[in-house]
């Protein structure tokens, strides 16, 4: 497997997006560290990959510590349009300080704009400075610093209702994978992203927990353990690896601009884009899921 560039997206899927998350480029992340530290000997080859494929992009967030501070290191002027943000303004934020966030994020990185900026905290939009928030987003556009904006979220309904009360919100993140499905033939997200919204696709491996056995798996996950195993039966009985058959699954959902994922070294990226370019060899994904307080990364925490 070469590790000098990775494949062009295949035709079926030329408009889709791999965003490549950046959590873990300066400590582990993930439920029992299950992601290490990306290795920096690779950082050059992967932003030299993403400023020259189209279908490539780099997201992160100012919440991962010193991580903005590393992509500017390696990769000032490099990845312009082709970074996403996620920021988390607070309730007593307005419009310059929005401006002044976003700003501030570029200098670290390196860039003059912004592929798009998200909200890491929608929730912030319930309070009183919620139009003030919005209106820094705006801003932030009509000064060329970003090409869009939106929110990372955990819930299509929040999207829609986000959606609805801010019309110039076109960016979206939500989780889905093989094992939560709750979303994977959503009508409301594919009117959505047939409406010309961008909607990308987190934890399509479940933070690294579809990759492993059954037997490596966090112990809270013991009362959901047939479901993991009837997962790996799955990958079996159509002789496909996990991360195959994760990648066909998010290949599949119709309203899906693109995934996110986590990556520890350079040739991970390359084996997902060879995946995720060969033919589709999974297409019935007929299996209990996770029951819904599992499926939510946000819940591990306190288990």
């Amino acid at each position: 497997m070469s590790t000098t560039s990775t494949p062009k997206i295949d035709l079926y899927n030329q408009d889709k997006i791999i965003y490549v998350g950046t959590a873990n480029f300066n400590k582990n992340y993930g439920v029992g560290q299950r992601s290490s530290v990306f290795q920096r000997r690779d950082l050059d080859e992967l932003f030299s990959e993403i400023q020259n494929n189209d279908n490539i992009y780099l997201e992160t967030s100012q919440n991962y510590e010193g991580v903005e501070e590393l992509i500017g290191k390696y990769a000032t002027g490099k990845l312009p349009n082709k970074i996403a943000i996620k920021i988390s303004p607070n309730i007593s934020d307005t419009v310059i300080s929005v401006i002044s966030m976003v700003k501030k994020s570029l200098d670290k990185v390196g860039q003059k704009s912004f592929q798009s900026v998200l909200l890491h905290n929608p929730e912030i939009l319930s309070h009183e400075n919620n139009v003030d928030i919005v209106h820094g987003l705006q801003q932030c556009i009509n000064l060329g610093l970003t090409k869009s904006i939106g929110i990372s979220s955990y819930k299509s309904q929040q999207i829609l209702e986000v959606k609805k009360r801010f019309p110039q919100f076109t960016n979206f993140q939500i989780n889905e994978n093989v094992v939560d499905q709750k979303n994977y033939k959503n009508k409301d997200l594919i009117s959505l992203s047939k409406s010309g919204n961008k909607i990308f696709v987190r934890s399509i491996f479940l933070q690294g927990n579809l990759l492993v056995n059954y037997s490596d798996l966090p112990f809270f996950f013991t009362t959901q353990k047939e479901v993991f195993e009837n997962f790996i039966k799955l990958c079996k009985m159509n002789k496909v690896s996990q991360i195959k058959c994760c990648l066909d699954y998010a290949k599949q959902i119709l309203w899906s601009s693109g995934i996110v994922v986590g990556i520890n070294k350079f040739a991970d990226l390359t084996d997902i884009v060879e995946n995720f370019s060969s033919a589709i060899k999974v297409n019935d994904f007929s299996i209990d899921v996770l029951d819904s307080f599992y499926s939510d990364p946000r819940n591990w925490i306190d288990l």
